[in-house]
Formats: C-alpha cells, structure tokens, sequence
C-alpha cells in the first residue's frame, strides 16, 4: 500500500496529447529555487523557440504554473499542467522531492510514483482494557489519530461472591470495550487505503483485540508488539516503523527468489526492457520491478504509442515525428494503466539483469 496525497496516478497515466510531443509540464519542487527553474525554463524554450505552437504553450502553462506557486505553499510541490489540453493538478508532499521540471507529451509520473512506493502508509493500534488510539503513520509521521476510551471499573478487593460477580461485569465491560474499538477501526480501516496494520499495547487486549477484527483486516496485521500505553508517543511510532521495514525487507526477498524461480524455470517472468514492455503492453504484468533510478533513453511516437530504446527522428510505422523519452517512464504509465502493482528497490541481481522485470498474470 502507498500513500498518495490525493494523486491519481492511474488518471495522470492516461493523459496524453496525441498530436504534439512536449504539452505537458511536470514540476516537481521540494525548495522554491528561483536559480533552478529560470535555467530550467530558459533551457526549455531554448528547445521550443522553433515551434510557436510548443513555445507559446509553454510560455502559458508556466504562467498557471507560477501563479499558483507564488499564491499558495512554496514547499513540496508536485505539479502537472498543459495550456493547451485544459489541465492542472497540483499537489503537496510532505516528503522531500528531487527538484524537476519536465517538457513531454504526458505528465511525467514515474518519480511520484516511485515516492509512493518507497513510502508506504499503514495503520497502528494502540490499545489496552480501557482505551485505544488509532493511528495512519505516513513516513515516520502521524497523519491521523482517534481517541477511544470507556470507564471502567478498576479491580475489586473484596473476596466472596461479590467479587467474582464484580470480576464477570468488569470482564463483561472490557470485552464491551474490545468491540466497540473493533468497530471504530474496521468503519475507519474500510475509508482507508491500508494494507499493513501493527497492533501494540500491554497484556493480553491487543490479543483479544486482534483476535476479534473480521478476516479481511486481521490478515494485513503484520505484528502484534507489547509497548507500554502511555510510552512517549515517539517511541512507539519508532517500534513499529522497525516492523514495518523488516516486514518490507521480508517481502521484497520474497519477490526476488519468485523472479529467480520463475526465470529459471521460463514460467511467470520476463526481464529486460523490450521483454517486460512487450508484457505491461498485453497487460500482462502483475508486479512491475524497477531497480531504484533506473533510467532508460529511448523514442515515442504519440500517434502510433510506440515507444523503443534508441534514437529515432520518425515513427517507422507512420512516419510521425518522434520524441526522446525515459524508457523507465513509459513502462510505469502503462502498468499504471493496466492495474499492475509497481514496486521500486534496490538489488543486484534485479540491475544485473537490465534493471526491470515483471511477474505475470499470464504467459
């Protein structure tokens, strides 16, 4: 599960202008850098003076694009913009962006969507016999928090029957307790796009607690850790942010002996970049596998979306002018596209083998 600022990637993947190579602008802006983009943007136009179409748009799409900028947050800022095609998005990011400005034919998506995945969601359960804090932990940082509490009674010190009767309502109370936090995570975890889940607290409630949730969210709990309910806040985010990057390591070695496995034995995989484009072009793709940065030169024509390593001035097909692309980028749009799951990492037999591979839904 990524977090995703409200972005629509799927959306953003499927906007493209079929007639002309460079209408849309990406900004990416972690920093207001007035040095970075004036040399950017003069670069640009440098490029686009020849075409007054290119370069008039140009010139508009930065004029929504600084005025949005220079009237709102100056930080964190991811932006995708045409003139021409009637469209603007804008977003913030609480996470620092590698300061781009970027001139194609589509928004360029690949580094948000790698930020995505490097920087995953998940929901923490901090609960006892009496109280609960649910939490969204988003990089390290509390994006959400609800409060639940109920009065009750504390332990009965008189023996006989009074106290067992006592110890039957208390126990009665807390698991009254127990549901009604239940209740309040699945109503909140079922708005959410969460698909790890830590529960921590002290003795056995975070059992019953796990224990009790329906199916479908017990199985995204990925740990259950014994903490102290009024531990410093930090600490606890800190215990879990531990589980989840071993969870994350755990899964990643698992997606990389499923590759060698099913490379070995020619079944559910393709690797290298004319391979693994054939695949996401079928739709074939499950899991896309990108080691992290890669980036791969190549042409795209817009008329024919065909897109290839190397350099060409013409389409082959159609003889429609072409543009120089990122490789890397044009696969991600179109696993986006096709509802693939795309995963970003860093591994040596992954670069080893050309950097990019998938698993298959089918062969």
């Amino acid at each position: 599960m990524t977090v995703d600022w409200g972005i629509n990637v799927k959306e953003l993947a499927e906007v493209y202008d079929i007639d002309s190579n460079n209408t849309f602008v990406s900004l990416y802006m972690n920093d207001f850098d007035k040095k970075f983009i004036e040399r950017r943007i003069n670069a640009c136009k440098s490029i686009l003076k020849e075409d007054e179409h290119l370069y008039k748009n140009f010139e508009k799409t930065l004029d929504m694009i600084l005025a949005h900028i220079h009237k709102g947050e100056k930080h964190g800022i991811v932006i995708f913009a045409s003139y021409a095609n009637k469209f603007f998005r804008a977003y913030n990011v609480s996470i620092p962006v590698e300061n781009l400005l970027v001139v194609d034919s589509s928004p360029y998506i690949k580094p948000i969507v790698e930020l995505m995945d490097r920087y995953e969601s998940y929901g923490l359960i901090l609960i006892n016999s009496h109280k609960a804090k649910i939490y969204v932990v988003y990089a390290g940082e509390v994006e959400y928090e609800k409060d639940i509490s109920k009065t009750i009674m504390g332990r009965h010190k008189k023996g006989g029957w009074s106290q067992a009767r006592f110890q039957r309502i208390r126990k009665g109370a807390i698991s009254q307790f127990i549901n009604e936090a239940v209740e309040d995570a699945e109503k909140f975890f079922s708005k959410e796009k969460i698909d790890k889940i830590i529960i921590a607290g002290p003795g056995e409630a975070k059992i019953w607690f796990k224990e009790r949730l329906p199916s479908y969210l017990r199985d995204k709990v990925i740990g259950v850790i014994d903490e102290n309910f009024y531990e410093v806040e930090s600490k606890i985010i800190s215990d879990a942010e531990d589980m989840v990057e071993k969870d994350e390591e755990k899964e990643r070695e698992e997606l990389v002996e499923t590759l060698k496995a099913d490379i070995l034995r020619n079944e559910l995989a393709v690797y290298g970049i004319e391979e693994t484009m054939d695949a996401v072009k079928n739709g074939q793709v499950s899991m896309l596998l990108v080691a992290e940065g890669l980036k791969i030169a190549g042409w795209k024509c817009e008329r024919c979306q065909v897109a290839a390593i190397g350099t060409k001035e013409k389409c082959p097909y159609c003889g429609h002018d072409t543009t120089g692309v990122d490789i890397v980028e044009e696969i991600v749009e179109l696993a986006e596209k096709s509802d693939s799951r795309i995963e970003f990492f860093d591994d040596k037999m992954l670069r080893d083998i050309g950097g990019i591979a998938a698993l298959l839904r089918y062969k």
